[in-house]
């Protein structure tokens, strides 16, 4: 008997407004995986998230989350966005964010118990920020902000975490330290990881699945054949390499 994927969508139709924004998608995801989904802006790269997620269902096709559909699945999933907003002045700490994973587990209007802070502590700790447990949210970095909305998805024990963008807005070195520890995390625990993301050259270090979406699958495979696929460039309508004449590089050398 073949292991069920963690993710699987087949033939998956989604529109809106009578444009279609997902095209006959297929693929799956083994459980223990990292993928990337990547593609070009408005490639329906987000909407494949939300149906993930359950908060859109789509027009023709199936999605499934360990075999079963989106929400009645006995695995947790953890979502990562791009940032979360707090008003400035707001006296949210990083432990109290943290500790908003587990609100799914504890149910609405119950007081969190001591095993929830437990949970919440280690969580920070995976993440190298207990340190920092109780600092104002807002006053930390774009890196370490990320990494503490890591640790509110790990406060909810999943199996499966959805990342949108996660690495927007960060630089490259924060970005190279996000993807790292995801990978980290990914090793030490049965956590399958699907990454949105327009960070093509950091997918192809850490990801060992990629699919390119443009509103239907264009290409799904290891990073190296899908980024040296000829249809990433007809995707992205990345432009010609530019050759300068012969001539200038003989000049640059007299």
């Amino acid at each position: 008997m073949s292991e069920t994927a963690a993710v699987a969508f087949e033939d998956v139709w989604f529109s809106y407004d009578g444009t279609n924004i997902l095209e006959g998608v297929s693929f799956d995801i083994r459980p223990g995986r990292f993928a990337a989904l990547i593609g070009p802006n408005g490639a329906g790269k987000t909407t494949a998230l939300r149906l993930l997620l359950g908060s859109m269902r789509p027009t023709r096709g199936r999605v499934r989350l360990f075999g079963a559909p989106p929400g009645n699945q006995d695995e947790v999933i953890g979502y990562i966005p791009q940032r979360i907003t707090v008003p400035r002045g707001f006296p949210l700490t990083v432990r109290e964010v943290v500790l908003m994973g587990r609100y799914g587990r504890i149910g609405l209007g119950r007081r969190p118990r001591p095993r929830d802070h437990e949970v919440a502590l280690q969580a920070l700790e995976r993440v190298g920020l207990r340190h920092l447990g109780n600092s104002p949210f807002g006053t930390l970095s774009g890196g370490q902000q990320q990494r503490v909305l890591i640790a509110r998805a790990l406060a909810g024990e999943p199996h499966l975490l959805l990342l949108d963008e996660p690495t927007a807005g960060l630089d490259p070195a924060a970005r190279s330290d996000f993807y790292n520890l995801c990978c980290t995390l990914q090793r030490e625990s049965p956590l399958t990881l699907l990454a949105a993301s327009h960070d093509i050259e950091a997918v192809a270090h850490h990801a060992d699945l990629v699919i390119l979406i443009n509103h239907t699958v264009l290409a799904a495979g290891s990073p190296h054949d899908v980024l040296h696929s000829p249809v990433l460039q007809d995707a992205y309508r990345f432009p010609e390499r530019h050759h300068e004449p012969h001539h200038a590089h003989q000049g640059a050398a007299l």
